[in-house]
């Protein structure tokens, strides 16, 4: 009976502790003031010329030429910590769009040590950690975006031949050839649809629907996956953009 009795007030004890502690935790949150780093640019700057961080990474990735960004499209994510001085340690991709333009962003951030005001938690001056997304963006060309939505369509529109060959009364000999070429036509224009806009939704998801009429699963699955990432790079840029978290590079 006694040693049942122990148990329970070391339950009751362990209760008690973890919910003092609880209570501690959020009085330290509720009571705890954090000011994030802040980019102040060159220390020789007047206030007036002092350059936010985009501007920091526009200038110092403008040597990039246009076969380092050609259909790279995307985001590059960088961590790094802001120490109490200012400088900037620990830089290394967490998201990646190709090596050449990560290490191009790699650089940029590693070159803005001591451009930054220290982070600081009730007054007092603190490393914190930091992640920066940049966004490349690569104004679309109008006559490249007509061309893609053309054969995108064109392609549609075999699929769609496709789907009514079901309900003709033809033979199944010819009903299969019929199919076998039109998808064919289909695939083809949804490869020149690519070259004018690669990474894009529709073109994707119509590449999946393609290969499924012509039986291509392992290939279907690859655009289905391929499809899926885009759509989570879409959401996490239209998230970020709302929450004004990222740098958006723009390439003429």
């Amino acid at each position: 009976m006694k040693k049942v009795s122990y148990v329970v007030m070391l339950l009751m004890l362990t209760v008690g502790i973890m919910a003092q502690e609880e209570e501690m935790k959020q009085k330290f949150i509720e009571e705890t003031r954090v000011e994030a780093p802040v980019f102040i640019g060159e220390t020789n700057l007047n206030d007036a010329d002092r350059q936010n961080f985009s501007s920091h990474l526009q200038e110092e990735l403008t040597y990039l030429s246009e076969l380092d960004y050609l259909g790279k499209e995307g985001i590059v994510a960088i961590d790094f910590v802001i120490e109490t001085d200012g400088s900037v340690t620990n830089v290394m991709v967490s998201n990646s769009v190709s090596k050449t333009i990560d290490e191009a962003v790699l650089k940029a951030v590693t070159n803005s040590s001591n451009m930054w005001k220290a982070g600081k938690i009730n007054g007092q001056e603190n490393a914190m950690d930091k992640t920066i997304y940049v966004k490349f963006d690569i104004p679309g060309n109008a006559s490249h975006n007509e061309q893609a939505r053309e054969n995108l369509n064109l392609a549609i529109k075999q699929v769609s031949d496709i789907d009514k060959l079901e309900n003709k009364d033809i033979d199944a000999a010819a009903k299969t050839k019929k199919t076998a070429r039109k998808a064919k036509s289909a695939q083809t224009y949804l490869e020149y649809a690519e070259q004018y806009k690669p990474n894009d939704l529709s073109i994707t998801y119509w590449q999946a629907r393609v290969y499924e009429l012509q039986g291509n699963n392992d290939q279907k699955e690859q655009k289905l996956d391929q499809y899926l990432e885009l759509a989570r790079h879409h959401d996490l840029e239209k998230s970020l953009e709302q929450d004004i978290l990222m740098a958006v590079i723009s390439f003429k």
